[in-house]
């Protein structure tokens, strides 16, 4: 059976980041103090991104209940890089890393709206997810997260190394 490709509504998990930045949507299970790949998640299934039962790497909520890919931040990298790399479905996405203070803004021009940000601290682990959710004139991009909730603020942390994935379609 052939594979359906599913336009990624940037603009539909921008809007829905934006509006739940700050007041977590009571739709969904809110993890208090570790929210942030929860709150990706949400962003990207008002994006269009479906719930998906693959054995090793499953990304869904139903029920009250999530995905271990579907909330903590490691395990949604390892999603997105399974999807794209092996399975060729679900949340597909052109994923680049950098250090975090010595970037080559250039970079900057493969990301949109809607694309996901994470971050490793100093001993490699991925502890952080965001949404890129506006542009500075200079094409630099601002993130929208929850744990802290923050809208548009500058993608730096003090995190060593970034990871940025360009979501490219969902299937």
């Amino acid at each position: 059976m052939p594979q359906t490709t599913t336009y990624y509504e940037r603009m539909k998990a921008k809007t829905y980041a934006l509006t739940y930045a700050y007041k977590p949507n009571p739709n969904y299970v809110y993890f208090k103090g570790n929210d942030c790949t929860n709150f990706v998640s949400q962003c990207l299934r008002a994006g269009g991104a479906k719930n998906d039962d693959n054995p090793t790497h499953p990304w869904w909520y139903k029920n009250n209940q999530a995905s271990i890919c579907w909330s903590v931040a490691a395990s949604l990298y390892w999603y997105i890089k399974t999807s794209t790399k092996t399975r060729k479905k679900g949340i597909i996405a052109d994923t680049f890393t950098i250090n975090t203070f010595d970037y080559d803004p250039s970079l900057f021009e493969l990301l949109e709206i809607g694309d996901i940000v994470q971050y490793r601290n100093k001993h490699g682990r991925i502890q952080h997810t965001a949404i890129i959710t506006a542009f500075t004139r200079g094409k630099v991009p601002l993130i929208s997260q929850h744990t802290y909730s923050a809208t548009n603020i500058p993608w730096q942390k003090e995190h060593p190394k970034t990871i940025f994935h360009h979501i490219t379609s969902i299937q």
